[in-house]
C-alpha cells in the first residue's frame, strides 16, 4: 500500500463496485427532491441572510447580548462556504439573486442537489486516494463504493450542508497531500492539481466548520514532516514544502477574503471554534465509548471487519517501512489520521457527541479507503483457497447495505445494522426498533394523508415522569428555540417553505405532533412512514394526536424556570403557554410570535368558587385582546406593570385567547402566570 502496486480486485469485485455507486447515485438524485426539509437547514439559511447584511453568519437571536461572537453563542462553530457555493448554485438556475436567499422549496431542493455534487466528488476523491494507495484505479472504484454502500453516507448527501461538505474538503485535501508525498519529478500539471487540492480541501473544510482546524492541522504537519523522510532530493523536498506553504497561504488568503470577521483574527477565533465544537451541548461529556459503540452499531458489519483489516494493515505498512521507503508510511499515515485522529481525540476528550456519528462524517471517506485496503489484504493472501470466499465477502460487503438503502429509500440516515436491530429483539414491534428520523425529513410523506385539523407539532417533549405528550419543543441544548408553535407557523421552520395553511379549532383540546419511537401513553397514531430494513419493518416516524392535559395554576404562579429552555415540570410556564409561543435562546422570557396565542390554566381553590385575577408578568401591544372561554375580557395594567385579566367564578378549565385588533403578531412577552384575588391589587384601566 502506498508504494507497491497490489494485486487487482477480482472482476466480479469491480463490477459489483460500479453497480454499487451508480445506485447510490442514483438514490441520492432522487432522495434529494424527495425529502423533507430539516430543521438545520432554514437555520443556515438565517445565517446567510444575516452575512449578506451584517458580516456575521449568525443567528437571529445571537445579537442579543453581547453579540455575535459573544459569550453563549455559538457563531464560531459555523463559516458560510458551503451556503456561499449553494447560493451560487441557486444564483444559477435562476432561483435567487445575488444577496437575496430563498425560502421556497424549489430552492432548498436545488441546495440538496448541491449537496449531492458534494458528495460525488468525495467519491471521486476517495477513488483516487485508493488508487493512489494500491495501485489501480479499479481498487480505487471499490474504495468509493465502500463509501458509497455506506447508508448513512448516501443519506446524508441528500441535505446535509454542514457534514458533507467537511467530509469532502477532508478528503480532497487529504488526496491533494499524498500526491504531494512521493512524486517523483512531479509535470507542472501534477503540481497544479495537488496544490489546488490542498487550496479547495482547506476552504471548504474550515470554511464550513472552522472547528476542523485541529484535524487540519495534524495531517499538513503529517505531510510537512512526511516531505523530509520520503527520501527525495532536497531540492525535490525544498520545493514541494513551499508549495505546500504556498497553498496553505492561498487557503488562508481566501477564508478572509470570504468570512473576515472570524478569518481575520484567526489567533483570537479559531481556538473558541474548537472549544465551541467541542462542548456544542455546553460541556455534556459522551462516555469514552461512545464512539466505539456506535460504530459496531450503526456502520454495516462486515464493512467495519473489512476497514479494521485495513487499518492494521496500514499500521503494518508503518511499521514495515519506518527504516527504508518511508513514501508507504506516510500515505498511509495521512488517511489514518482523517480516519481516526480527531475520533480518538473525541474518545479521550470526552466530547459531547450526539445523534451518532453524523458529527464524525468527515471520517468515514477515509474509512473506506481502509476498507478497500482490507479487501486488497484479504484478496491478495498467497493461500489460492482463501481468494475467492474473500472475494464474494467483499462483494457481499457492499451489496447488502445497498440492498437495505434501496428499501429504506430516502430514509438511509434511520439505518443501524443488523446487529443493532437484533439487540433490539427479533420480535419488538416496528416502532421500537432504533434509528427514527431525528431529522424529519420524513415529515412531507408522514403528512401527506393526516387531516391536519389541529395543532402540529414536528416535535414534541414527553414528561419522563407521567409518559405523557406536552405540546412544546424542549430546545434540550443552548442554541435552538423552544416552542409551542404550530409547526406550519414556523418562520424558520421544516415546513415553511411549503406554505401549508393552519386550521385548527380554539381552544385546542388536542393536538398532533411527530414522534419517533413508542407514542407516549396519551396520543393515538393517526399515521406513520415505514420501510423495511434487514428484512425487517421499521418505523421511521409516527403522527400522533395527544390529549392536553390542563395545568393547575396557584397564587404561587408558573415562570420560567430556566433561561435556556423549559423543563415541563410542574410550574414551569410552558405547561401553561399551550399555542404559539416561542422561547430564543438566553431569554427569559418566552414570545408570541403569531397572531394568535393561548394560554391554558386551571384555577386553584378558592379562584374556581369566586373568581380571580390572572396575573401575566410582560408586556403587550396596546390593542391586545384577551378572551376567557370565548368572551373578551378586559385587560388592565397593575400596579406592578403586569398584565391582569379578569377570571369569572366556576372557569374550569380556563383558555385564554391572546389576539390584536390589528390581527397582527402578538409580540407579547412573558415571563410568570400567577392568580390574584381580585381587587388585592391595583390595576390601572386600559389597554396595555
Amino acid at each position: 500500500m502506498g508504494g507497491a502496486r497490489a494485486d487487482p480486485p477480482p472482476r466480479v469485485l469491480v463490477a459489483v463496485a460500479v453497480a454499487v455507486i451508480t445506485v447510490a447515485v442514483v438514490l441520492a438524485v432522487l432522495g434529494a427532491t424527495r425529502t423533507g426539509v430539516t430543521t438545520d437547514e432554514p437555520i443556515h439559511v438565517m445565517r446567510l441572510r444575516n452575512l449578506f447584511g451584517t458580516g456575521w453568519y449568525a443567528l437571529d437571536w445571537d445579537y442579543d447580548g453581547a453579540g455575535p461572537g459573544g459569550e453563549g453563542t455559538n457563531t464560531f462553530v459555523y463559516a458560510p462556504v458551503t451556503m456561499l457555493l449553494l447560493h451560487a448554485w441557486c444564483v444559477l438556475w435562476g432561483v435567487e439573486g445575488w444577496g437575496e436567499v430563498s425560502g421556497s422549496a424549489h430552492a432548498y431542493d436545488l441546495r440538496h442537489l448541491g449537496v449531492v455534487l458534494l458528495g460525488m466528488l468525495c467519491l471521486a476523491a476517495v477513488a483516487a486516494t485508493g488508487r493512489v494507495l494500491l495501485g489501480h484505479w479499479r481498487w480505487g472504484l471499490v474504495a468509493a463504493a465502500a463509501l458509497a454502500s455506506v447508508p448513512m453516507w448516501t443519506g446524508h448527501t441528500m441535505f446535509n450542508v454542514k457534514d458533507v461538505p467537511v467530509a469532502t474538503g477532508h478528503t480532497v485535501l487529504t488526496l491533494g497531500l499524498l500526491l504531494s508525498v512521493g512524486s517523483r519529478s512531479p509535470g507542472a500539471l501534477l503540481r497544479l492539481a495537488r496544490a489546488g487540492c490542498v487550496v479547495a480541501g482547506l476552504v471548504l473544510t474550515l470554511g464550513t466548520r472552522p472547528g476542523m482546524w485541529p484535524g487540519v492541522l495534524v495531517v499538513l504537519a503529517l505531510a510537512a514532516g512526511g516531505l523530509l523522510l520520503t527520501g527525495a532530493t532536497r531540492r525535490a523536498v525544498l520545493l514541494a514544502e513551499v508549495e505546500l506553504v504556498v497553498a496553505c497561504t492561498v487557503a488562508a488568503l481566501a477564508l478572509v477574503a470570504v468570512y473576515p470577521r472570524l478569518f481575520g483574527h484567526p489567533l483570537r477565533a479559531l481556538p473558541r471554534t474548537s472549544e465551541a465544537s467541542s462542548s456544542f451541548l455546553g460541556g455534556a461529556k459522551s462516555d469514552r465509548w461512545y464512539v466505539p459503540r456506535h460504530l459496531a452499531l450503526e456502520m454495516p458489519t462486515l464493512l467495519l471487519v473489512f476497514a479494521v483489516t485495513g487499518a492494521v494493515a496500514a499500521a503494518g505498512v508503518v511499521w514495515a517501512a519506518r527504516r527504508h521507503d518511508r513514501v508507504p508510511a506516510v500515505r498511509v499515515a495521512l488517511v489514518g489520521a482523517q480516519a481516526l485522529a480527531l475520533p480518538v481525540a473525541a474518545v479521550v476528550m470526552g466530547s459531547d457527541l450526539y445523534h451518532g456519528l453524523r458529527q464524525l462524517l468527515f471520517a468515514i471517506p477515509a474509512l473506506a479507503v481502509l476498507t478497500a485496503c482490507g479487501m486488497a489484504w484479504w484478496t491478495g493472501r498467497p493461500r489460492v483457497r482463501l481468494r475467492g470466499p474473500a472475494a464474494v465477502v467483499a462483494a457481499a460487503a457492499l451489496v447488502l447495505p445497498t440492498v437495505d438503502q434501496v428499501t429504506l429509500q430516502p430514509y438511509q440516515t434511520t439505518y443501524v445494522n443488523l446487529a443493532a436491530d437484533l439487540l433490539a429483539g427479533p420480535g419488538s414491534s416496528p416502532d421500537a426498533r432504533p434509528g427514527g428520523d431525528y431529522w424529519r425529513v420524513s415529515l412531507p410523506e408522514l403528512l401527506e394523508a393526516a387531516p391536519l385539523d389541529r395543532q402540529l407539532l414536528c416535535k414534541a417533549t414527553t414528561d419522563p415522569a407521567s409518559g405523557r405528550a406536552l405540546p412544546f419543543a424542549n430546545a434540550g441544548e443552548a442554541f435552538s428555540t423552544s416552542r409551542s408553535l404550530d409547526c406550519r407557523e414556523e418562520v424558520n421552520g421544516p415546513l415553511a417553505p411549503d406554505g401549508l395553511p393552519v386550521t385548527r379549532a380554539l381552544p385546542v383540546t388536542e393536538f398532533d405532533a411527530v414522534f419517533l419511537g413508542p407514542l407516549p401513553g396519551d396520543c393515538t397514531r393517526l399515521g406513520d412512514v415505514r420501510r423495511r430494513r434487514h428484512g425487517l419493518e421499521v418505523v421511521v416516524s409516527t403522527l400522533g394526536r395527544c390529549a392536553v392535559e390542563v395545568p393547575l395554576l396557584t397564587s404561587t404562579g408558573a415562570r420560567v424556570d430556566d433561561p435556556v429552555f423549559g423543563t415541563g415540570a410542574a410550574g414551569d410556564l410552558w405547561r401553561h403557554a399551550l399555542d404559539g409561543w416561542q422561547q430564543w435562546p438566553g431569554d427569559a422570557e418566552l414570545t408570541a410570535t403569531t397572531p394568535v396565542a393561548e394560554l391554558l390554566l386551571r384555577p386553584a381553590s378558592p379562584c374556581a368558587r369566586s373568581g380571580c385575577v390572572l396575573v401575566v408578568t410582560g408586556e403587550g401591544p396596546p390593542d391586545l385582546v384577551a378572551t376567557v372561554e370565548g368572551r373578551e375580557v378586559p385587560v388592565a395594567r397593575g400596579a406592578s406593570g403586569a398584565l391582569e385579566l379578569p377570571v369569572p367564578p366556576g372557569t374550569d378549565p380556563v383558555w385564554v385567547t391572546l389576539t390584536r385588533r390589528s390581527g397582527g403578531v402578538l409580540g407579547l412577552r412573558m415571563s410568570a402566570l400567577s392568580l390574584a384575588a381580585p381587587g388585592s391589587t391595583p390595576a390601572t384601566e386600559g389597554r396595555p
